[in-house]
């Protein structure tokens, strides 16, 4: 489905998906085993709320920073193509 997207792309939109930022899934891995606890990995994925309550909890005082390292890669996955869609629509 994204191969034949790209392919009928216009230009302006290929621009507008070049500029996107986008996360790599091994990079917040390792983000959320070691700044987890305060909650960067949810930060940068967008999630100021669950950033914010993770900081004050500590993490979930360690369990939620432990669930995070492995969902962490779905949520980049996710994030990502919602990035890519909001591209696509521009």
């Amino acid at each position: 489905m994204i191969k034949q997207r790209l392919e009928t792309l216009p230009e302006e939109k290929a621009t507008v998906l070049m500029a996107t930022s986008f996360k790599q899934p091994t990079t917040m891995l390792i983000i959320s085993i070691f700044l987890g606890g305060w909650g960067v990995d949810r930060f940068m994925l967008g999630e100021t709320g669950l950033g914010i309550a993770k900081l004050l909890t500590c993490g979930g005082c360690g369990i939620w920073t432990i669930i995070d390292w492995f969902t962490v890669r779905n949520r980049t996955y996710e994030y990502n193509m919602k990035n890519f869609n909001e591209a696509m629509l521009f």
